[in-house]
């Protein structure tokens, strides 16, 4: 009989779809499994046909279980007592599909029905942790609506650490989240990015102005306007691909500016194009307030481009700390002064080495799917003997 993973997510799979941003095997690493099944918290209903490489060679299956403002109503605001009706849903699901394994994205309310799976038919499950819950309770940029999210998910976030069978953190600044927590055994593997299209840079040599990619929703916690400025202060041809309810403020703020440089606004670009087009610029900026690793930032170093990412007020992502990227302050000239440096050639085939050799190490694609893998395999063995 084949093997049968069934995925829970809160995300919305035609969000990714639109975007073009799926990536081979993320919802089935080393083709372990040869069914896979994803439960979305939500009514969404993204085309199979669109994502099937995020399943490999398995049969991909949908489902959903609703929640909306009448379950966190009727729950008292997800208290997870209140939750065992709505989760009894998931339960009847894994009973008729049989998996092997479950693995949960994130530890919200997804992670409260694998929990009451396993305790139902012990089932075994996983949770990769991808945000900082406790960060995003704090964060005032995340909004009214994010803030009050993230505080009616604290109680499902800790029944969820509790009861899972392994719990994975995609970059360390999460461990101290974990490690406040009664968890399961942990460990850090990165984030899967796109196995298939990145190229490394090679060439390190430019002509006419420097050609500096970011990429990123605009959004407030990402706004790059001090990058903007500095990169048309400077001899610099700044490219941002990405969408947000910043993007008209920040064309039109460029377009009122005057200098050498000059911003090109690109709103989407398949996740396939931007990796196989990403050696092409000598270098990638971002600013980012949030305590994490950007999946482009990975993307980028993988390519071997220089990095350059903005200070954080307080603490800073453990993974910077390394060497391998340019950190700023978050001002005009701290991304000026960085630009600059990067007009030197010899410097960006230094920093772009750097980026390429620490990031092979630390998330090369083909080792992060094969340790995905393998914890897979880990976790059924175990829970067959």
């Amino acid at each position: 009989m084949g093997k049968v993973l069934l995925n829970i997510i809160t995300d919305r799979l035609s969000h990714l779809e639109g975007k073009g941003e799926m990536t081979s095997r993320y919802y089935n690493p080393g083709e372990v499994f040869d069914d896979v099944h994803i439960l979305m918290t939500n009514g969404d209903t993204p085309n199979p046909q669109h994502l099937q490489k995020m399943a490999g060679n398995a049969k991909l299956h949908f489902h959903n279980i609703q929640t909306g403002k009448s379950l966190l109503l009727k729950s008292l605001f997800w208290r997870p007592a209140l939750l065992k009706e709505w989760a009894s849903e998931g339960i009847e699901l894994a009973r008729k599909i049989k998996p092997d394994l479950i693995r949960c994205y994130g530890n919200y309310i997804n992670g409260y029905v694998a929990s009451e799976i396993k305790r139902e038919l012990g089932i075994p499950y996983v949770v990769s942790l991808h945000t900082h819950p406790d960060e995003n309770r704090t964060n005032p940029s995340f909004g009214l609506k994010n803030f009050l999210y993230y505080h009616f998910t604290a109680a499902v976030e800790n029944v969820t650490l509790e009861n899972a069978d392994e719990v994975v953190v995609i970059y360390r600044s999460l461990l101290p989240y974990v490690n406040r927590r009664k968890s399961a055994s942990h460990k850090t593997i990165y984030n899967a990015v796109n196995p298939d299209k990145i190229r490394s840079k090679n060439d390190y040599s430019s002509t006419g102005p420097l050609r500096v990619l970011s990429v990123g929703r605009l959004i407030p916690g990402k706004n790059p306007e001090h990058l903007i400025k500095a990169a048309i202060a400077g001899n610099t041809e700044l490219t941002i691909v990405g969408e947000g309810p910043l993007r008209a403020q920040l064309e039109e703020q460029a377009n009122s500016l005057e200098g050498p440089g000059k911003v090109i606004f690109i709103p989407r670009m398949t996740n396939d194009e931007l990796c196989e087009k990403t050696p092409d610029f000598d270098a990638f900026a971002i600013h980012c307030d949030y305590d994490g690793i950007p999946k482009t930032v990975l993307e980028a170093s993988l390519s071997g481009l220089p990095i350059i990412v903005n200070k954080l007020p307080k603490g800073q992502v453990p993974e910077y700390g390394d060497g391998w990227v340019t950190l700023v302050e978050n001002s005009v000239k701290g991304y000026s002064d960085a630009l600059s440096s990067l007009m030197d050639q010899d410097k960006r085939h230094e920093l772009g080495t750097l980026a390429k050799e620490y990031s092979n190490t630390h998330w090369n694609p083909t080792e992060t799917e094969n340790k995905y893998a393998e914890l897979y395999k880990k976790l059924m063995k175990s829970s067959a003997v």
